[in-house]
């Protein structure tokens, strides 16, 4: 295959032979054999010229040095062979060209086409275009600015139009373009000169007292204010020490002058008390505080004793006394009169809501026996479906004869189908949160530090009733259910491995009296009972021969109940079966 397109490159240079002269030498045959990698094209070139004792110049371009050639041809004419390699390696960027019939020059065309002389002779170049302008000469003497125009600038023609203030110049474009600029410059309105910078200024060092201010505060006012002097204060006493000039020093003067001064005397203090009834006072003082901000009054709150801040100039202090539950009050009279407004707005008893709860466990075999659908009660008793199961609102102001939740509930613990696991009653702030928990208190190991560590958690059932009341009247239940057990016990050191737990969120809204029935929280019970002989079931290794261990799994269902009622002072606790009259 290489020999077939050997001899097709060799065909074309057949073509393309004829640029060297007729010689009888270039027409001989030559021998040429290159190593296997092959070598270099400029090698190849020197060698192929030597073997016709020509003598080689190779100046290849940088693209073509890292050529190789891999060649073995064995008595093929000269000129045949080097038109080949030219054309087939030079890419069209190699020329050669016999000089003095004994120097065969190798380079690209055009260095080849300089040496032999065939390079064409530069063109003249054409000469610039000159034009002629007008320009005008304001504040120079006419004469004196084409004297300067001809002198900066010599090549260009200057002449001046008589009686006018103008200059004809002549010359191309550039160097009219840098007259222009030039007499842009010089020719400018007259200027006064400039005075004799006078001799620098001695630095003058001067100390000044400082009677009502901070003289920290008042060093970095001065050196911001009157640029260039350095301030330092003594250590210890209200005196500033200024380095600066005689000027910067009567303007630092003049400064503290103005600044430095007794402070006006204000409007009179006064002191009050405000002994509260509902509100704490530790709370309504940040309250206050920030009411009289708002309002644009400075206000510093804190607490009675050491920690109590003092007031500063026009600045309203609120102190409160916990012992007491009592505001101490001290500003002008317009603020003592703005405080006295804002307390009787905010000391106001908050109002209370009574909550029943009781929990109810009744198992899961029970319920389904009895076929309890709580869904068709009634048409006052509204259900809807939440996160933890079915919930119920029951109103007690327009129940049926045939339906009262707490005696259907008493009758199923009579019958001994259900359990009462709590019944309470609790009173709550408005926005306050009540607790009722039902169950018991264990103890988990905690190894911090190498040092062991008993943390305690709480277990069974966790009701957290969070109620507020609307402007309408209504009420706003937040009722946080939890239920835990312990399913497994380590038997070795006592520690839980297991622990059951369910958890729901309910937001509802009830109106005064209403009754609010939660379900679907199931709590898992495991009992375990070992039967076996006595004695012999003791024995290690075949005491499980002689005993038996059961388990049974118990599932119940806690069955909440809710009711809500707000209090006022003359209403008595009511209870989920009787009124309060």
């Amino acid at each position: 295959m290489k020999r077939w397109i050997f001899g097709l490159v060799l065909a074309l240079s057949l073509a393309l032979a004829g640029s060297l002269p007729d010689d009888p030498r270039f027409d001989q045959p030559v021998t040429v054999k290159t190593s296997v990698e092959g070598d270099p094209l400029d090698v190849v070139l020197s060698a192929l010229a030597r073997a016709v004792d020509l003598t080689p110049v190779v100046k290849l371009p940088d693209e073509l040095q890292k050529i190789r050639v891999r060649l073995a041809v064995d008595g093929k004419p000269f000129r045949e062979l080097w038109d080949v390699l030219i054309q087939a390696y030079g890419e069209g960027k190699l020329d050669y060209a016999l000089i003095d019939d004994g120097i065969l020059l190798v380079a690209p065309p055009e260095v080849v086409a300089r040496a032999a002389g065939k390079a064409a002779a530069p063109e003249e170049e054409a000469k610039p275009a000159i034009v002629r302008e007008f320009l005008p000469v304001n504040y120079l003497d006419p004469n004196e600015a084409a004297k300067l125009l001809k002198q900066e600038i010599p090549e260009l023609s200057v002449v001046r139009v008589p009686n006018q203030r103008l200059l004809i110049v002549r010359g191309t474009p550039e160097l009219i373009a840098e007259a222009k600029q030039l007499l842009a410059r010089i020719d400018v309105a007259p200027q006064q000169q400039e005075e004799e910078k006078p001799a620098e200024a001695p630095i003058l060092r001067r100390f000044y007292a400082v009677r009502y201010l901070d003289p920290a505060k008042v060093t970095d006012f001065l050196m911001r204010e009157v640029p260039g002097i350095k301030v330092s204060q003594v250590p210890g006493q209200k005196v500033l020490v200024v380095r600066g000039t005689e000027e910067q020093q009567k303007e630092v003067q003049t400064i503290l002058a103005k600044i430095d001064v007794a402070p006006e005397a204000g409007p009179p203090i006064y002191q009050r008390t405000f002994k509260l009834s509902n509100a704490k006072a530790k709370e309504l003082a940040k309250v206050l505080s920030e009411a009289l901000k708002a309002k644009g009054v400075a206000a510093a709150a804190g607490e009675g004793g050491e920690n109590a801040a003092p007031a500063g100039p026009g600045e309203v202090s609120v102190v409160a006394d916990e012992r007491t539950n009592t505001l101490i009050v001290t500003g002008t009279a317009e603020q003592l009169a703005l405080v006295e407004e804002l307390i009787p707005e905010l000391d106001k008893p908050v109002e209370q809501v009574n909550v029943q709860v009781r929990i109810q466990e009744v198992t899961r075999s029970t319920l389904n026996s009895l076929g309890l659908n709580w869904e068709a009660a009634g048409g006052n008793l509204v259900a809807a479906i939440a996160d933890a199961g079915l919930q119920l609102i029951f109103d007690a102001t327009r129940s049926l004869a045939a339906l009262n939740i707490g005696a259907t509930l008493n009758a199923l613990e009579k019958q001994g189908l259900s359990r009462r696991v709590n019944d309470s009653n609790i009173t709550v702030l408005n926005n306050q949160t009540g607790k009722i928990q039902s169950g018991f208190t264990f103890f988990i190991r905690r190894v911090v530090n190498n040092q062991v560590e008993k943390v305690p958690y709480d277990a069974g059932v966790i009701v957290e009733v969070t109620p507020q009341v609307t402007n309408s009247g209504e009420i706003v239940l937040k009722v946080h259910t939890e239920v835990s057990d312990i399913l497994e016990r380590n038997p070795v050191d006592g520690d839980v491995d297991k622990l059951s737990k369910q958890v729901s969120e309910t937001i509802l809204r009830v109106k005064d009296g209403q009754t609010v029935v939660i379900g679907g929280l199931i709590k898992n019970s495991t009992k375990y009972s070992k039967q076996g002989v006595p004695l012999l079931s003791d024995i290690p290794l075949i005491g499980a021969l002689f005993s038996q261990t059961s388990d049974e799994r118990e599932d119940n269902e806690l069955i909440i109940v809710l009711k809500a009622r707000r209090v006022t002072p003359t209403q008595c606790p009511p209870s989920l079966e009787t009124p309060c009259p």
